[in-house]
């Protein structure tokens, strides 16, 4: 959860387990060795603020370092980009 940061880790039979998507939600925690999500869905972060302004604000979800990565490579490559 976003507000709450908690260390779980991809069940190794989910498809998203070599992913690793930076945002998730999943249906149930399962102890053995680690805390496993199982019944994993990959979300946006713009979800969260969409389906929960009250609660979520882009700020909070927004990821900094490929927010910067982006900024740098749009700099370095300005003719690879389209403004939607």
């Amino acid at each position: 959860m976003v507000k709450h940061p908690q260390r779980v880790h991809i069940h190794p039979s989910s498809g998203l387990a070599q992913v690793l998507p930076r945002w998730v939600v999943y249906h149930e925690l399962v102890l053995t060795t680690k805390e496993y999500m199982r019944q994993v869905t990959e979300l946006k972060p713009d979800w969260l603020v969409e389906i929960a302004p009250h609660y979520y604000q882009m700020k909070d979800v927004e990821d900094p370092v490929s927010k910067k990565m982006l900024k740098r490579e749009q700099d370095e490559h300005p003719n690879n980009w389209v403004d939607r």
